[in-house]
């Protein structure tokens, strides 16, 4: 066990029902990053899941890194997470979620980056993984700075919350996050921006995401995605801190959403997935194709074009003065 707590890292990871075959993949792949002084805080937020339990035991016994706490009763991920966040001790917090993958020097880099850029915040793009853990594509790997990262997050949330790194004085100041419904990783983001923490992008890519169809960001995506427009307009209107103000927002846009809204999204969202991956692997003619039929099955499709291209215009005009640092 690492005694000297100012280099521990904590990573922090809640766990519900995901494949055991996930889970081993996720906790073994921290288990076994070059970076040896960490802790391993999971949270088991389903005590009724018996096999989950046994193997979750089993790793705590093996591995004296692990600190396993179960909630008496389903809590959910925001206080899952900052009851795991709660118990850590280290000067780092590292994100992690029970169905992704971490690459075996994740922990090394990140704090090597965050260190010499000076940055309190961390995060990099990934490579996207299917349920049987193939990679589909990947996000770019070109690396943000602060300010660059501040722009954008003023348009769109731009970050995988798995690949956080975070200095831990950072959750204990926004005192963790907030209860705001599938996009607490975007509020605390803008909160901590609102702080005045610097946050910057690695070029490296750190994590394989695993995208599945009973996730929560697939069964819930249209409140995702316009819950994070209310928190972009909020921020821009310097109301973040407002956390009723905030909650009052989000109930009067969830009041007028249809399930049939929400069916046509999810629809919508898997055609333009598909198209991203044609898109990716150089099939222009099905992506365009594919991307304009996901405009047809939900009008809060043009919306979401419409901040992708602000998005894109602020990130080219920002990359058109760095082109010839090979930092970015």
């Amino acid at each position: 066990m690492v005694i000297d707590n100012q280099e521990l890292i904590s990573v922090t990871m809640s766990t519900y029902n995901e494949d055991l075959k996930w889970i081993k993949e996720s906790v073994e792949s921290i288990l076994n990053q070059t970076y040896k002084d960490l802790e391993f805080i999971i949270v088991l937020d389903n005590p009724n899941n018996n096999e989950l339990k046994n193997l979750l035991e089993s790793y705590e016994k093996s591995d004296n890194r692990i600190q396993l706490l179960i909630n008496e009763e389903n809590m959910g991920v925001v206080k899952s997470s900052n009851k795991a966040i709660k118990a850590c001790k280290g000067k780092y917090i590292a994100r992690m979620d029970a169905d992704d993958i971490s690459e075996i020097d994740r922990l090394m880099l990140q704090k090597s980056h965050l260190e010499s850029n000076n940055l309190d915040f961390v995060f990099s793009g990934v490579k996207y993984i299917d349920e049987s853990s193939t990679i589909k594509y990947e996000t770019h790997r070109r690396g943000l700075d602060d300010k660059k990262t501040k722009k954008l997050f003023r348009v769109v949330n731009i970050s995988h919350h798995p690949t956080w790194l975070v200095k831990r004085e950072v959750y204990e100041n926004l005192e963790g996050y907030r209860e705001i419904p599938h996009t607490e990783d975007y509020d605390f983001s803008l909160r901590a921006l609102n702080k005045g923490y610097k946050i910057g992008k690695m070029s490296q890519h750190i994590a394989r995401y695993r995208v599945r169809e009973t996730s929560i960001s697939l069964s819930n995506g249209l409140e995702q995605f316009l819950y994070m427009r209310v928190l972009t307009k909020a921020y821009n209107k310097d109301q973040i801190e407002d956390y009723d103000k905030v909650l009052e927002l989000l109930n009067i846009v969830k009041n007028k959403i249809s399930n049939k809204d929400r069916e046509n999204f999810k629809k919508a969202n898997n055609t333009f997935e598909a198209g991203v991956v044609y898109w990716k692997n150089k099939d222009k003619t099905k992506a365009i194709v594919k991307f304009i039929s996901s405009i047809l099955y939900s009008k809060y499709m043009l919306l979401k074009y419409a901040g992708l291209f602000k998005y894109k215009l602020i990130d080219k005009t920002y990359s058109s003065l760095l082109h010839n640092n090979p930092t970015f």
